[in-house]
Parts: C-alpha cells; structure tokens; sequence
C-alpha cells in the first residue's frame, strides 16, 4: 500500500499536510508523533473512516479509493479502534463473526455450530488463549481486543491497522496482543499501528513513520533507531536532558493524610499510608492490583467500610467524591473521556468545572470563568485555538492538560492521579511531569497510581507496590529502583 500527499483537515485545522508513507506485506510500520501529529487521522483515512482533501493510495499499483469503511474492509483493509467495541450480550463467537452473521442463517436460523467453528479458527490462527465457549465476561482487556481482531481477520484483510489498542491494556495484556501482531506479521499481513508506548514500538515494528504537526518529518529502519533520537525527532526539540524533572532538594513536610486500618468493598486488606506535603508518593502494580481501590476511597468513591483517615491532622471519612473536592483534595481519573471530562463541553466548561461560580444554580460571573480557564491554559500549556472550541476536539494530550487543569483550579492542597499520561504522547507526558514535580515542590501532597514502571521511577519521590488488592512493599524514600525489583513484588 502506497499512500502520497495525503491531506485532510477539520474546520480550520489542518490535521495532515502533504503525507506520503508505505505498508508492505510482512511488515509492521509504527506511526510515531505527539499527540495532534495526525497518527490516527492517516489511519483513518487509510481505512475511509474519514474521506481525504488530497493525495492518492494504491495497493498493488492500483488506485485504491473506497469511499466507506465497508468499502476498505471489501478491499481488504481493516482497523482496530483504541476503543473496546465487543457487545457484551453476544456470545465470542458472535462477535467474531458479526459482521458475517447473515452468512450462518438459512431460513432465518442461525447455524451455531458452523458459527463457532469459524469463529474458533479464527482464534486459533492467532493463538488465542481462550475459546467461543468461553462467556465474554470472563475475558480481560487483552483478550477482548484479541476478539477485535479476530473480527477483523474475519474480513480476510491484507492490512491491519491499530490504533491505540495497547492504551488501556496493562503490561501482560499488552504483551499478548504483541504477540498477535507479530504472528500476523508472520502470516504476512501488513500492519500499521500507533502506540504512545514507544518500548512496544521497537519491540515490535520494522520501520517507524515519524510525524509531527500533521506533516511527514521521516521513515526511518527501527534497528538504526534510538529512544533518545526518536523523541527528538517527534517533540522537536534536544531530549538529552531526560524525560523526567530533578525534584528540588527540599524536605517534605507534615503528613496530609494519614490512612490507618482502611477498608473497602474493593480491597482485600486493611490499608495503612501516610502522603506528605511536598512528596509525590507512586503506587505501582498491575490494572486492578489495588491502587485504584486506594485512589477511589481517598477520594470518597468508594465508601470506608473500617479504619480511619486524616487529612491535615483532622478526621476526615468521605462519602462522596464531592466530599473529597470539598476538602481540597483533587482527583484525576484514569478515564480522560468518560470521567475526566464533558467533551460536548467547551474547554472553558471543563477547566471550570469544579470552581464555577453560581448563584441559585447559574453561572454567576463568566469572566472569572475565562480568566481561570486562561491561567490553565498557560500554564499547563494547553494547545487550543480558543477556550470555546469543543473538549472533544483537542488531542488526547491536550484533553490530558484540560483534566489537570480542571483538578488545579480547584486549588487544591492534595492531588490523586491515575494513571496522569495514559494515552498521552511522549512531549505531553514531559510537560506533565514538569508541572506534577513542580506542584510537589511547592508543597502539594501528590499521589499517583500508575502501570507505567519509567513513571513510576522516574517521577516517585517514594513508591509502593499492590498487589491482589492489598500492598505488597514499601521502597525507602529514594531507594535505587528497577524495573525487575518492581516487578516481583507486582506478580
């Protein structure tokens, strides 16, 4: 597939300017930029979810011009959302084949067995760990997206695109949905995919696409290739000094929230953690491990079923995620687009939030408004053609800063995050951690859950682990860490 002087733009942005790349048979091609660079856009196109302004794409030297995604999938293009897409009422089988159901029905009855046959093949070519007569409920997130993709080859596809399907798997997930990849590669599809985690990216491509600002910067070979030099080449500017801040050499203050013989319905033991003043304490493990369930009773998610917390020295037992807010701590959420943020709302709505003043339920005073949602969007950087212009609209990035922002114009003296750049490209996820350390040097009490081992290292004043639930170590503060001693204490 050869695609040349692709362009496409939204209104008046302009998401792909004069784009060439290509995908061959057997290989896997990664699309590397900053969030906004256009990755998911040329995918889109490449797949006709979105019609281009310009350019043209061949398979085989032929002009390849679908104008609808059944049209791409007949010629043997198929896309894998970032997004899960399994209807949970229909059986594995049906999933798989669901686009194909009416082609196991005669006289309006379906053929079950002939279903799941066709269905388990499918699974089988891609070393599936699980069967059609497995319930659906019982899968995980790596395994629901490997029933995406075996959706996908049922089109019969020469091309497999993926976007984001790594986003919200955890480290195990992910890896199984790799191996796909590269059995697929061996089957001797070509393969497109973006990702934000740039290890699987050399783990598993051949050749990297780099873009940035919706233009082609280059196509580079993955084995010439390093981190350092990638990063340069998508945020455009010298990496060498690291990803992550040094913390100032200042000491931490008193305890803001004491937890002491804590429970929920979502913890398997009693909780005891102290978070200081000026301290960002990373809590890390595997998806469901145990520090969500800490995040959400913190917060007042989730209620206290025992113990007791503390919160500056005063009682402190929430029973409302309001509760928490009201007492000046601040939550990011793991869900940027389901929980983070309205994103039919303008930027200005959602920067506001949590702090817009109202009188008998209306907004009182719209310049207030406007003039926090500009302090955000400076400070954090937010890349917006305007404060008005639709949340929706934005990168995910972008979207990223626009919930952090939300949380700082609460002004809060505790902030709990989850999972802080997930999703996020590689530039994004610097600017955030600038302002992350630069809050916990003025004082703030961080708190921050993540599956991300580099964040977890590279940004933890002091780190505990979870597991099943519960934690399972306590590093000393400033502890030489690596991935491997973390990941023991994880499994």
């Amino acid at each position: 597939m050869q695609a040349r002087g692709i362009s496409k733009s939204f209104g008046g942005s302009q998401a792909l300017a004069d784009v060439s790349a290509d995908v061959a048979p057997g290989e896997v091609v990664a699309l590397v930029g900053e969030n906004g660079a256009g990755k998911s856009t040329l995918l889109k196109v490449l797949a006709a979810v979105v019609r281009r302004d310009a350019g043209e794409v061949t398979i085989d030297a032929r002009p390849y011009d679908p104008r609808s995604q059944r049209e791409a999938e007949a010629a043997g293009v198929a896309l894998v959302f970032q997004e899960l897409n399994v209807n949970m009422a229909l059986s594995i089988a049906e999933n798989v084949m669901l686009g194909h159901l009416r082609d196991f029905r005669c006289f309006g009855i379906l053929d079950g067995r002939a279903l799941k046959a066709a269905a388990q093949a499918i699974l089988d070519r891609i070393g599936a760990e699980f069967t059609v007569d497995d319930p659906v409920d019982s899968l995980d997130l790596g395994q629901i997206k490997t029933v995406e993709v075996a959706r996908a080859l049922a089109l019969n596809p020469r091309y497999v695109f993926f976007d984001e399907s790594t986003a919200f798997l955890n480290r195990d997930e992910a890896a199984r949905l790799l191996d796909v990849i590269a059995e697929l590669r061996r089957q001797g599809l070509g393969i497109a995919m973006v990702s934000h985690h740039l290890a699987e990216l050399f783990a598993i491509s051949d050749r990297m696409v780099v873009l940035k600002d919706g233009a082609l910067v280059g196509a580079y070979d993955t084995d010439g290739m390093d981190e350092e030099r990638l990063t340069e080449l998508m945020v455009g500017r010298d990496m060498s000094g690291g990803m992550f801040p040094a913390s100032r050499p200042t000491a931490v203050g008193d305890p803001a929230i004491e937890a002491s013989g804590v429970t929920t319905r979502a913890m398997s033991g009693p909780l005891d953690l102290t978070l200081k003043r000026g301290e960002i304490l990373g809590i890390g493990g595997l998806k469901g491990s145990g520090g969500e369930a800490i995040v959400a009773a913190l917060a007042g998610q989730d209620p206290l079923s025992g113990g007791e917390i503390r919160l500056h020295g005063a009682p402190y037992r929430p029973r409302l995620p309001r509760d928490g807010w009201a007492r000046g701590i601040a939550t990011l959420p793991g869900d940027r687009t389901g929980e983070g943020v309205v994103t039919d709302f303008s930027v200005l709505e959602n920067l506001t939030l949590a702090t817009r003043p109202r009188r008998m339920g209306i907004v009182s005073d719209r310049r207030a408004m406007r003039q926090s949602a500009d302090e955000q969007v400076a400070s954090l950087g937010i890349r917006a053609q305007s404060v008005e212009m639709t949340t929706g609209d934005l990168s995910g990035g972008n979207m990223q800063k626009v919930v952090l922002g939300k949380c700082l114009a609460a002004r809060p003296r505790v902030l709990l995050l989850n999972n802080p750049t997930r999703g996020v490209d590689v530039g994004a996820r610097s600017e955030i951690y600038r302002v992350i350390r630069r809050l916990a040097d003025d004082g703030m009490a961080v708190l921050m859950v993540t599956e991300d081992l580099h964040e977890l290292i590279g940004l933890s004043d002091r780190v505990i682990v979870t597991r099943m639930g519960a934690i399972s170590h306590r590093f000393a503060p400033g502890a030489e860490l690596t991935e491997e001693e973390i990941v023991k204490w994880m499994m």
